[in-house]
């Protein structure tokens, strides 16, 4: 029995594949429809959602959404534009020329080369203008009238006082004719640099010849030391000012120019207190002579020098 049921389930089991073989056919058809039927869906999704749009064809929300959003770049409409926000004429805007800027910053830079070689004399004659013992070792100093320090600082004071001039006359719209030339610009600011230089050191010569015909060049000499330090302070505190006065806003402009007015007059005064101690301490005169003097050579140069800027 177990060799009968042994033998009939072997040769039934080989007997049924054997019987059954797959078909290969169906089985082919059946996956070529479903690939089919895959790649119809695929495409239909495709064409459903990713193909364009037809051109003519009328979208209302994007037709309402460029109407109420979106700018209009081809025209212009003044009625619209008159209601939201009315329109005014511009005002025109004075641009500060460009060599204004690069005067400005050369003048920091020679500062700061000044202050690289001869740092300690500039340091000795800000500290001279408000020491007396200071102010007696830079007057019993022979060489600084002949020294690098002496040519530096005052070309320093002549180069910052013209362009503080020259912005002053820009800023009043002033101009002028030098030998029948209209001088405006870069040539008006070195002139006016050039005609402060030679003014102060005619003025120095002046005060040497009165020293000698007069004999009294210790006094002169002193005298002319303060006129020095009071020249190299005035360039040094004007420095930063023509630099504001070239960068700032007009609006804040006047302030500035009432704020120097008001420094040059607090300078001056100290300078001729200061000189009339020293002379009344050691000479004694009538005052009337004193007056004569500022007003002669001090005051005079000043006011013909705002009028002949037409100030």
């Amino acid at each position: 029995m177990f060799v009968c049921f042994t033998c009939l389930t072997c040769f039934a089991q080989t007997d049924s594949v054997a019987a059954n073989p797959p078909d290969t056919a169906k089985v082919a058809l059946r996956d070529s429809a479903t690939l089919a039927r895959q790649h119809f869906v695929e495409d239909s999704l495709t064409m459903l959602y990713l193909k364009a749009p037809n051109p003519a064809r009328y979208n209302v929300f994007i037709d309402t959404a460029l109407k109420l959003y979106a700018p209009d770049l081809y025209r212009f409409s003044v009625e619209h534009n008159a209601k939201t926000k009315p329109l005014y004429v511009g005002k025109s805007r004075a641009l500060r020329p460009a060599w204004i800027v690069a005067v400005i910053l050369f003048l920091l830079v020679y500062l700061g080369v000044l202050n690289l070689i001869i740092g300690k004399d500039i340091y000795g004659i800000i500290q001279a203008f408000y020491s007396k013992k200071a102010f007696a070792y830079i007057t019993n100093d022979e060489n600084l009238l002949t020294s690098w320090t002496f040519v530096g600082l005052f070309t320093l004071f002549g180069l910052t006082m013209g362009l503080y001039l020259y912005q002053v006359v820009n800023y009043y719209h002033l101009s002028y004719d030098i030998l029948g030339f209209d001088v405006s610009g870069f040539q008006l600011y070195f002139t006016l640099s050039v005609a402060v230089l030679v003014l102060f050191i005619i003025k120095i010569f002046v005060l040497r010849l009165i020293g000698f015909v007069f004999d009294i060049g210790h006094l002169v000499k002193e005298y002319i030391s303060i006129l020095y330090l009071t020249y190299f302070n005035v360039a040094f505190i004007f420095l930063p000012i023509v630099a504001l006065f070239g960068l700032l806003s007009s609006n804040f402009k006047p302030y500035l120019l009432a704020f120097s007015m008001g420094a040059i007059i607090i300078i001056l005064i100290i300078q001729y207190l200061r000189t009339a101690f020293n002379i009344i301490s050691k000479f004694r005169f009538q005052k009337i002579y004193l007056f004569i003097y500022l007003c002669a050579l001090e005051i005079c140069p000043i006011l013909i020098l705002i009028k002949a800027l037409d100030l």
